[in-house]
């Protein structure tokens, strides 16, 4: 099969032809239409996690995908050949990704495609969607509560700030001025451009009383207890990127977590179904075809793409 691989850590990958995955026990074999693309598979290829764990060349990178059921594990139950799902593998740094013409992954990990959802749409869901909905959830948002949104235009952002505003949350999105548009079309109630203003010193003005809840997606530690000093007592904080320092912000009666999005079938089927029913919509996406997967890696790399990048495969 064709796939985009990488043979050493840090090296521009190339497209090759590898064997094609047998499923283990419990997975599926998938005929990927779509992969899409997060920052954890730029950490991969780069190198920045070759001493947290084991990585087996050629590396295949891609964590999500969309396509069609082509075969079946033993002892997968519920999904028969020619089922349109998508899904998510965690498998990437071992070389078995997405990037690729066929995929294993969990029967567990994978959900029913919508007619409806087109495959780069789905391909473009389940590890920034699942995190999204996770950080919603830690945040315990309702009705009137102000949440400051840290990267709110990227993959995890665009999905976390529908989400909140579909809960009642005035959100501040923080983000290039360039994507402020984006950022109110997809709910936010307000907007500071961190390239021109102190993000610190715009919520304080903003909001003298404080704020209620402060979701990360693209911080550092010392920028987010910076903000969270705007964040009142019994308020919450919770990062997607290790930034939240749960111990001190505690002491000061805020309640904070680092959160990962556990992807699960489940929780697909609820973003779907979100996305069935209009309450929220698919990010911005742009796409590369798989020949050109080494540019998707480059733009991914600049830390500044708006929603979610796409590899299409058919």
């Amino acid at each position: 099969m064709k796939a985009f691989a990488i043979d050493e850590l840090g090296q521009p990958g190339s497209v090759q032809d590898i064997p094609v995955p047998e499923p283990a026990e419990g997975e599926v074999r998938v005929r990927v239409a779509a992969a899409g693309l997060n920052p954890f598979d730029n950490a991969v290829v780069a190198g920045y996690l070759k001493d947290r764990m084991e990585h087996r060349f050629p590396l295949v990178p891609g964590m999500d995908a969309s396509g069609t059921v082509e075969a079946l594990g033993e002892g997968v139950d519920g999904w028969t050949v020619g089922d349109e799902v998508f899904g998510s593998v965690g498998k990437a740094y071992l070389g078995e990704g997405t990037l690729a013409d066929f995929a294993t992954m969990s029967a567990g990990t994978v959900a029913r495609k919508p007619a409806s959802i087109e495959h780069a749409v789905a391909a473009a869901i389940p590890v920034a969607g699942v995190t999204a909905l996770t950080l919603a959830d830690a945040l315990q948002l309702s009705e009137g509560h102000v949440m400051v949104a840290i990267g709110a235009t990227g993959g995890v952002g665009s999905y976390l700030v529908q989400l909140a505003a579909g809960r009642g949350a005035r959100v501040i999105a923080v983000c290039s001025g360039e994507n402020a548009d984006y950022a109110r079309r997809l709910g936010a109630a307000e907007v500071i451009d961190y390239t021109a203003d102190d993000v610190v010193e715009a919520v304080r003005s903003r909001h003298p009383d404080g704020i209620d809840a402060i979701a990360d997606m693209h911080g550092d530690r010392e920028g987010v207890a910076k903000l969270a000093e705007q964040v009142r007592s019994g308020g919450h904080v919770a990062s997607a990127v290790g930034a939240a320092d749960a111990e001190a912000l505690g002491e000061r009666g805020i309640e904070a977590t680092n959160v990962m999005g556990m992807v699960t079938t489940a929780s697909l089927q609820s973003l779907a179904a979100m996305l069935e029913r209009g309450e929220i919509a698919s990010p911005d996406i742009r796409t590369f075809p798989l020949a050109d997967a080494g540019q998707a890696f480059a733009t991914l790399a600049t830390g500044h793409v708006r929603g979610k990048i796409v590899v299409t495969l058919e």
